[in-house]
């Protein structure tokens, strides 16, 4: 573990801020951190620069709340989640180097997330972490939050009119996406899915009617686009 910025004494009134940062780099961590502690006002900061390590002190510590950086690892938001549901800590924020719906819309209907980009102001992920921190309310990046909408089917992402956004995709259609988008053939694509052929083909048609999508080659480029590769 990578870990202890410091820590300071915990105010009887309030639940302690203990925060768990799994970020790529040492570096990244240490200046994370520092800024958590001055901006944020946290108790106690530790941090891992490896999901597996950063697992075992989540299950340890139970921290108030964790923060996964998405370019960790492959799997990384999945494996907080899994955290969160297993109430190894109390509120997940997910971060992302840029906005990408595709992942958001995966955590949309999970109680206890957050979604932020590191392009966001800084001082909206102040105010968001507090919130987290404090009573657990979740936050989403001031980019996409005022298309959040709460329905009688869940939480969802409207669409900007005219906008064919990756959104609109289920979770299977943005897999598939992501598998022909890597160079997989139909044939292949089925069989790593365990499905028939005719299957991938009806998946691939939909979601470029749905995309606006026109020739197959185009795939790729919408899918590097929007953050699926």
């Amino acid at each position: 573990m990578d870990r202890p910025i410091r820590s300071r004494s915990f105010n009887p009134d309030s639940p302690p801020r203990t925060l768990l940062l799994l970020l790529p780099t040492t570096i990244d961590c240490e200046a994370f951190a520092l800024w958590c502690e001055h901006r944020v006002g946290c108790d106690l900061v530790e941090w891992a620069t490896n999901m597996a390590t950063g697992e075992e002190e989540c299950r340890k510590n139970q921290p108030r709340l964790l923060v996964i950086d998405s370019s960790i690892g492959s799997g990384a938001v999945e494996r907080g989640v899994a955290l969160l549901r297993e109430q190894a800590t109390h509120h997940l924020l997910v971060l992302d180097p840029r906005p990408m719906e595709y992942r958001l819309s995966a955590i949309l209907n999970q109680p206890g997330t957050s979604y932020f980009s590191r392009s966001a102001p800084s001082q909206s992920l102040v105010v968001a972490m507090t919130g987290m921190l404090l009573n657990g309310r979740r936050a989403f990046d001031p980019s996409i939050a005022p298309r959040i909408r709460h329905t009688e089917l869940g939480i969802r992402l409207d669409t900007p009119a005219g906008d064919r956004s990756i959104s609109l995709l289920t979770a299977r259609e943005q897999h598939v996406m992501r598998l022909l988008a890597e160079g997989r053939s139909v044939k292949l694509c089925a069989e790593m899915l365990g499905v028939a052929e005719s299957t991938i083909e009806n998946h691939r048609s939909r979601l470029m009617k749905k995309l606006g999508i026109h020739k197959s080659a185009e795939l790729a480029v919408r899918a590097i686009r929007d953050g699926l590769l």
